[in-house]
Formats: structure tokens, sequence, C-alpha cells
């Protein structure tokens, strides 16, 4: 990734904002849930001949979570329009990776006069708002909430649905793993 993040404040929470490059048309493009500008700049790298503006969302990356509750895709998606107009972006390319790919979709639902096209990568909520692919989150989310970090974790590698994980989709155990490591575990929980 290129410069260093900008830090936008809203409400309480310190929100790290990466604008980079230069270029129309401006793209605000968004990580997935529990992900950072990196991954964003590996699936969409910063470039000379346009410019990619990605907000990482509070409690993940290096974003405060603030004390606003519920998170929610609404408050996302309230944030990353306020980085756009903190610098200056009034019509631009929404997208995103999964959870990033619902928040370009409600920038466009509720700012259709700002949002001139969309990229959506993976979307996460295409027609359920609670699908079946999302319940290991949950179900990572729930052990940190009720109990010990190191319990919670061994809970959920003993589990059925690690189980599965470690022979059909290793890498995404992996991740969800990380999850009982991050600093922030139990914040991030209310996340998931």
């Amino acid at each position: 990734m290129g410069a260093a993040p900008a830090i936008l404040l809203r409400d309480d929470a310190s929100l790290r904002v990466f604008d980079t490059g230069q270029g129309r048309p401006p793209v605000v493009f968004q990580h997935g849930l529990g992900g950072d500008a990196a991954q964003v700049a590996q699936n969409f790298p910063d470039g000379p001949s346009y410019r990619r503006l990605t907000v990482e969302c509070r409690a993940q990356g290096g974003s405060d979570a603030g004390s606003n509750r519920p998170f929610s895709i609404a408050m996302f998606a309230d944030d990353v329009l306020a980085a756009a107009d903190a610098v200056g972006l009034d019509r631009f390319v929404a997208g995103g990776i999964s959870m990033g790919a619902a928040i370009a979709l409600r920038l466009a639902a509720r700012h259709p006069d700002r949002v001139t096209g969309l990229v959506l990568v993976r979307p996460a909520w295409a027609f359920d708002a609670a699908p079946q692919n999302m319940r290991p989150y949950v179900e990572v989310a729930e052990l940190i909430l009720s109990r010990p970090l190191d319990d919670a974790r061994d809970a959920f590698a003993a589990s059925a649905t690690a189980t599965w994980f470690r022979t059909e989709a290793p890498d995404n155990l992996a991740s969800l793993l990380g999850f009982f490591a991050r600093e922030n575990a139990n914040v991030f929980a209310e996340v998931m």
C-alpha cells in the first residue's frame, strides 16, 4: 500500500482512511468482515491512473471501535460517506469485497445521486439477512463473548465446524481462528 492513512474522527472512533492514486472515476472500495486496507490492496492494487478510497471500518484493521452500537452496514456506510466528503469526492464508483459489497450497495441505495457504478466482489448478503455462509462467524463471536479467549478458541477448534473447515477450507479455518488472537477480539465479536 502507498501513503500512510489519514485519520477521520467519527463520533469517538478514529478511522483509518487510505486515499491513493488519482484519476477518474474515483473508486470507493471496502474490505470484507475482519479485513483491512491490505485486503483491498491485494484485490485492487494501488495505481497512479485511478483514485481509490478505502476506510478501515470500526473495530477492523487499525480503526477504533468507538462507543456507538450496534455495529451495522448502515453505520459503516455512513462512515465511508463521511470519508468521501472529507476528501471531496462528490461522485464515485462504490465497491467492495463481501461485507464491503454490502456497504457499497447501501451507499448506492441511499445515495444514488453520488454513486455512479458498483463493483461487487463476493457479496456476503445477497438474499438472506443471515445466510448459511455467515454462521461460522456467529459461532466464533458467541464463543468469544461467552468464554475466556483461550477456552473459546479451543472449543471452536474442536467443533464440527472447525473439523469441516480443516478438511474443506483450511485457509478459512486459519482466518476464523485468527479472530481469537485479535487484540480487540471481544469488541470485534460484536461486529460479527
